[in-house]
C-alpha cells in the first residue's frame, strides 16, 4: 500500500512534467490508453473474457472516474502538483457523504467534524496558494470538483462490486475514461517525440502498477490504514514539486495542507469503522485490476 501511494504521487509529478508540453487531457488519455491495453492483454493471456452484468453502476463508475481523472490532470497542468493532488485527495470526505445518500450508510457525527477540519484546511490552501500564484482560484475549484467526482466514483465502485468482477469495473473505468478525455485531447493534440512517448507511457504505467499494488494490498490491509497510507501520495507530490521543481508552497498553504491531511485521515478512520464491505462474488472477482 505504501508503494502504491508513493507511485501515485510520482505519477502525478511526472504528469506535471508532461503538461509542460502537452495538455492535461492528452496526458490523461494516454494514461487511460495504457489501462485499456492492459485490460485487453490480461483477458487474452488468461483467456477469460470480460462479462459485465449490471451496466448502470459500471457506466457510472466510468463516467465519474473518467471525469475525475480528466479534471485532476487539467488541475495538474495549471497548478503546483502538490496543491492539485492535495485537493484531489480530499475524496474520502465526499465518498462518505455519497455513501450515506445513495447506499443508505450511516454518516456519523464525527465525520461531519472531520469534514469541517478538512474544509478549514482546504480554505487555507486555496487562500495561500491563490495569493502565491496571483490567482488560480478557478483551477483550485476544478481540483476540488475532481475530488467530488472521485468520491462518487468510489461509491459507484462499491455498488458495482456487488455484481461485477474487478477487471470488469477497471475495464469500464479505462474505456469510458478514454472516451471522456479523447475529444479535448485530440483538439489540443501535439505529436510526441520518442522520448516524450516514453514519459507519457511512464505516467500510464505508474498509474497501472500503483492500481495493481493497491488492489492487491486491499485484501490484507485494514481500510482505516489504507485511508491514512494513501495520503503519502500527497506528501510525495508536494515533496517532489517543491524540492525538484521549486513550486511555491507558502507557509499558510503548508499549514492548510497539514490540517487537510488530518481531516481526511480522521474521516478515513471513522468511515472504515462503520463501512460494511460489499458482498463478494467469487466467480467474478479473480485477478486484480
Amino acid at each position: 500500500m505504501v508503494a502504491s501511494a508513493v507511485l501515485f504521487g510520482l505519477m502525478a509529478w511526472l504528469a506535471k512534467r508532461a503538461t509542460h508540453r502537452f495538455s492535461g487531457a492528452q496526458v490523461a488519455m494516454v494514461r487511460f490508453g495504457v489501462g485499456v491495453v492492459a485490460v485487453g492483454a490480461q483477458s487474452a493471456i488468461r483467456r477469460t473474457p470480460l462479462r459485465p452484468r449490471v451496466w448502470r453502476f459500471l457506466i457510472l463508475r466510468g463516467v465519474f472516474g473518467g471525469t475525475a481523472v480528466l479534471l485532476y490532470f487539467l488541475a495538474i497542468e495549471h497548478l503546483p502538483v502538490g496543491t492539485a493532488t492535495l485537493l484531489n485527495y480530499t475524496a474520502p470526505i465526499f465518498t462518505a457523504v455519497f455513501a450515506a445518500i445513495f447506499l443508505r450508510e450511516r454518516l456519523p457525527v464525527v465525520i461531519t467534524a472531520a469534514m469541517a477540519v478538512t474544509a478549514a484546511g482546504v480554505g487555507l490552501v486555496v487562500w495561500g496558494q491563490g495569493r502565491a500564484l496571483g490567482g488560480g482560484y478557478g483551477w483550485q475549484l476544478i481540483a476540488l470538483v475532481s475530488s467530488v467526482c472521485s468520491g462518487a466514483a468510489v461509491t459507484s465502485i462499491r455498488a458495482a462490486r456487488r455484481t461485477d468482477g474487478t477487471w470488469e469495473v477497471f475495464a469500464m473505468f479505462c474505456l469510458v475514461g478514454f472516451a471522456c478525455t479523447a475529444p479535448p485531447a485530440v483538439h489540443q493534440w501535439r505529436d510526441p517525440s520518442p522520448g516524450e512517448w516514453l514519459l507519457l507511457g511512464t505516467v500510464g504505467g505508474l498509474a497501472l502498477v500503483a492500481q495493481l499494488f493497491m488492489t492487491h494490498a486491499l485484501g490484507a490491509v485494514e481500510a482505516a490504514v489504507t485511508g491514512i497510507i494513501n495520503e503519502l501520495a500527497v506528501v510525495t507530490s508536494i515533496g517532489l514539486g517543491s524540492t525538484l521543481d521549486h513550486e511555491p508552497l507558502p507557509a499558510i498553504a503548508a499549514v492548510g495542507a497539514a490540517v487537510t491531511l488530518v481531516g481526511v485521515t480522521w474521516a478515513a478512520r471513522v468511515s472504515a469503522r462503520t463501512e460494511q464491505p460489499p458482498p463478494q462474488n467469487p466467480t467474478r472477482s479473480s485477478g486484480s485490476p
